[in-house]
This record gives C-alpha cells, structure tokens and sequence, in this order.
C-alpha cells in the first residue's frame, strides 16, 4: 500500500489513542448507568479517528475510498451510542425498547448494506485533490448520504435536547457533568457539519480532531466532575421511588391549576381515576383546595385543611411550595397532604387530659384536703386523725404533681428564646432549698465565672432534682451537692447525694421512653426533669453508686448556640462524646 506523509494525520491519531484509553475506562465501569453507551460512544469515535488517519496517509484512490467506507460504516454506530449514553445517564432509557432500537436500526442497516454493496448511492464520484501538499479524497454525495447525515443529526440533537433539560433544572454537579458531555459532542458535531456542508477546504475532515478534545473533556469530567460515579438516573429514580411510596398525597398543578401529576397516595382524595384527574381542573375535582390556593396566592404556605371522605371528615396538614423557572417565573405549584387526623384526635384528647390534671383534679383535691383538715380538727380519736392525715398528704402530693405538670407544660407553650445565666440559676435554686429544707446540707461548687447562658427551664429541673434529693433521703441531715463544669459548647450540672439512689425500676422507664400498666414509675418527678432538660437539646445521666445517686444534667450552650444561628448538633456531638468519657471514668471506677 502506498503511503503518504501529511502532518494532519498526527492529532487524528491522537485522538483515537485519547479515545480508546477513555473507553477502555468505560468500560472497566460498566455496572453504572451509561459507562456502556459511553465507551461504545468513544471507541467508535476512536476508531473513526484511526480510519480517517489511515485514509489521509494512504496515497491511492482505491485505498482512500475504502477507508472512506470503513469510516461512514462507523458512524451508525456513533450517533446510536450517543444517544444510548444520554437516554442512560438521565434516566429515560426506559424509552428504549426492543420496538423502538428496531426501528432506530433500520437506516444504520441500509446505509451499511448500501456501503457493502452499492457504494455509488453514498459518493457518486470520486476523485484524488492535491491540498496543502497531499493527495485527499474528495466525492459527489449521493442522497442516501445526506439522509444519512440529517437522520445522525437528529438522534445527536436528541440526546442534546435531554441534557440541556437537565442543565436547566438540575444543579451543582449534574449541572457541570451534563454541560461537559453537551460540549463534547457539539464540537465535533460543528466540526462535521462544517466539513460535509462545505464551509472548509476539502481533503481533512476536523470531525475526528473534534472527538480529541470530546476524548480530554470526557476525561476531565470523569476525573473531576464524577462522571460514571454520580449520575442523575440515580436522584430520578430515588424522587421517583420515595414520590410513589410516600404516604403523604402529592399534588402537582400547572400555571393553570390543572392537575399536572399526582403520586397514588393522592388518588385517594378524589372520587374519580387517576387518569381522568390528570389535567382536570384543580377546583372541578378538589373544590376546598383550590379555595386555599386562592387564599395563599403565590407564597409557600403550611396550614390545615379539612376534607369530606367516604370515611367522614380528614385533617390535612397542607404544604404549598410554587414552582419556580428562571427570573422567578412560577410555572406551577407543589402540594403535600400529610393525614393528621389521628394526631388531631389525640391532641385533642392529651388536651382535655391536661386540662383535667391542672385544673378539675386540682380543684378536687383541694376540697378533699380542705376537708379533711376541717374534720380533723373535731376529732378526739387519734387513729381517725391519722386517717385524715394521710388523706390530706395524698391529696397535697396529688395537687403537686398537677403543679409540676402545668408548670412544664407552660414552659413548652413558651418561644424558647429568653436564656438565663446558669451560674446565677444554680445559686439562687440552691439557696431556695436550703430555705425549705434547713436541716440539709445542700452546697454548690462552681467555677470562678460561668459563663454559659442556658434556658430558663433549667430552674424547674433543678428544683426537682434538689426536692427528690431531699425527700428521698433515709437520713435525717441528708447531705446534697451541685456542681457545674463548664466545656466547649456545653456544660455539665451535677447534682450528687448520699441517700439510698433511684430504684433501677423508675430509671428503666425512663430510658425507654414509655409507661405500661405493668411497668411504670411511682411518679411525675423524674419525667419532668427529663422533659425540661431535653426540651432545649439538654441530655440527662444517672449513675448510681454505693452510697448516693449522681443525676448530671447536660446542657448545651444557648448564646453559643444563637449566634452561629444553626441546629444544636455540633453542641449534641460534644455533649454525646463528654457523656462517653463520663461513663467510661464509671466503667473504670467499677
């Protein structure tokens, strides 16, 4: 074979090692969607690049002409690879059935068929061009290589379509990843369409130098853009999967306020098909939500709403969230319905309860203790007064508990944005049991300046922990201490005496979380403190030792907290990992 040099071969054989090395990595990761079509894709236009080398150093009309052939064989391949990629990558590629891959063949299979057998349809003449010093091919096109050319076009323009729909709606790296696999095609596309409509000299075709910087793109992306790691087929597809299995109904409405989708969940509300709502009327098929849509015009919004069912009447908790295009245009809306009748219901319930417990069963007990007391005092018989008494004692303990119930109940009702200064909260709740209880030794140790601002429920936490102290005690000088250790975000309030512990009992039911008739606690004390102290990200810990119980109450740091205006999960992290120190110091002890 006679050979010729022309220094334009060099970068197109360049461009076939730069694509077989980037197929050939492909294909070493075929499990993810797309690294299939992709390396199809690229040793395609590898190869493609190596005829077209060979085709600009061959030096005779013959030899040209049938790498010619060998290379518009290639490219059927090229574009369906292409749009394989595309349809993988973001998640169409159930559009590609075995009916449609058939029909998609069926111009691939002529024009291969034409090349093979009548190679005239594709180039009417032939002829050698001397150009920028060697010999080139150049041919008359026949009308099956134009239909060849736009029906390649169309299926490239295609797969364009889908992902410049992705760089439109998706963001960060998906967006990065579709724009570079869209520039890795649209440059040899241009380079192409520029050589067949004759826009360049004849004799180099820039197509395959096009797929060199396609080849460097594609491997850039996947170096640096994660490309055949994270691919948007895998986001669809879980929106997708969590949107069909969700229990709460979702609604989608155009800009019209025509049912544009809706997931099964929310076939439910209406009294018709799935199908016959899609583009109905929102206020034909749902009158009383597009009542509210009306009321809450185009900002996002969280309310309730009651419906009628066959069922009688559902409570809804309902999220409306616009869909917005570019400049803020809305081109629909998002809605959510979260079934809460049953929590309504048992709100309803824990409301009338609580109401009963802070304010009738109050109430009552005062009568009962009032009267006792007023009987009491006419009569002679000492065992009747001690019966009396003890009515009396059950009724105050009873009105007590209600106290603490209410009390930690108004303090959930509460913002939650007041703080108080700990230090100052500890001395003062010390000082108050030392007034109530003056036969106790109740101290604090604190360090010389805390600075640690917490919330103001810590006060009631700790009136109870002092009170259980005091009261459970089995010595008449019971001895109590409070100290308070401050760390990074957090500190540590510790209340430590020397009675007789917390029964394991009371302390199991408060680690699970729950009472049963058969498993309870002998009262509302220790719920309280765990209530307080947890409202405000606080954690409570318990460690009972051979003489006397250590209650910690650990508490993150409000002002801290506040200015850096985020959640308390940096200060619970620090809290959890002091915690662990703590009971590994216990473990060691034991």
């Amino acid at each position: 074979m006679q050979i010729q040099y022309t220094p334009y071969a060099a970068p197109v054989f360049l461009s076939a090692i730069v694509g077989l090395g980037v197929g050939a990595f492909a294909l070493q990761h075929r499990d993810r969607p797309g690294a299939t079509s992709l390396a199809v894709f690229m040793i395609g236009a590898s190869l493609w690049s190596f005829v077209e080398g060979m085709n600009l150093t061959a030096a005779t009309l013959a030899t040209k002409l049938l790498w010619t052939r060998v290379g518009f064989v290639l490219t059927c391949v090229i574009p369906l690879a292409w749009l394989a990629l595309v349809l993988e990558y973001t998640g169409n590629d159930e559009l590609l059935t075995l009916r449609v891959l058939a029909l998609l063949l069926i111009e691939p299979v002529v024009i291969v068929g034409v090349v093979l057998l009548r190679p005239a349809l594709l180039w009417t003449e032939t002829s050698l061009i001397e150009t920028a010093g060697f010999a080139a091919f150049s041919a008359t096109h026949g009308v099956l290589f134009d239909v060849h050319v736009i029906y390649s076009y169309l299926l490239i323009l295609l797969g364009g379509a889908l992902l410049l729909r992705i760089i439109l709606l998706a963001e960060g790296v998906y967006r990065i990843q579709a724009t570079a696999l869209l520039i890795a095609m649209f440059i040899p596309l241009v380079a192409n369409a520029l050589f067949v409509f004759q826009y360049l000299p004849p004799g180099v075709d820039p197509t395959t130098v096009g797929f060199l910087l396609s080849g460097l793109i594609v491997a850039g992306t996947i170096l640096r853009g994660q490309l055949l790691e994270l691919v948007p087929v895998a986001r669809r597809l879980a929106r997708d999967e969590i949107l069909e299995n969700m229990a709460d109904r979702v609604i989608v409405l155009d800009d019209n306020q025509q049912v544009a989708d809706i997931n099964p969940a929310a076939a439910e509300l209406f009294d018709r098909t799935e199908a016959a709502v899609i583009g109905a009327q929102l206020e034909t098929v749902l009158p009383a939500l597009a009542d509210l849509l009306e009321e809450c015009a185009e900002t996002s919004v969280q309310t309730e709403l009651a419906l009628e069912s066959d069922g009688g009447v559902r409570y809804y908790n309902v999220r409306i969230s616009p869909l917005n295009r570019a400049h803020g245009v809305v081109a629909g809306v998002l809605i959510s319905l979260r079934d809460v009748t049953s929590k309504r219901q048992q709100r309803q319930r824990l409301e009338v309860l609580n109401r009963l417990l802070r304010h009738n069963l109050r109430n009552e007990m005062n009568v009962v203790a009032g009267n006792a007391e007023l009987v009491e005092r006419q009569l002679a018989d000492p065992n009747l007064r001690e019966r009396l008494d003890l009515i009396a004692e059950t009724a105050t303990r009873i009105t007590d508990q209600s106290d603490k119930v209410g009390q930690v109940s108004r303090t959930f009702d509460e913002d939650g944005t007041a703080t108080v200064d700990l230090g100052e909260t500890v001395t003062r709740e010390v000082c108050d049991a030392r007034n109530r209880y003056p036969s106790a030794a109740i101290a604090a140790e604190l360090p010389d300046d805390v600075d640690t601002e917490t919330d103001p429920a810590i006060a009631i936490a700790l009136d109870e922990l002092l009170t259980n102290a005091v009261e459970h005690s089995d010595t008449d000088e019971p001895a109590v201490t409070v100290r308070v250790r401050e760390g990074d975000g957090f500190s540590a309030v510790e209340v430590a005496d020397d009675g007789p512990g917390i029964d394991p009992h009371e302390l199991s039911v408060l680690e699970e979380g729950e009472e049963t008739a058969l498993k309870h606690g002998s009262g509302v004390g220790l719920w309280v403190v765990s209530w307080t102290v947890e409202q405000f990200g606080g954690r409570l810990q318990f460690e009972n030792g051979d003489r006397g119980c250590t209650v910690t109450a650990w508490l993150p740091d409000a002002s801290e907290t506040a200015e850096q205006d985020t959640d308390q999960s940096d200060a619970m992290a620090k809290i959890r990992r002091a915690m662990d120190a703590t009971e590994n110091r216990f473990s060691a002890d034991d």
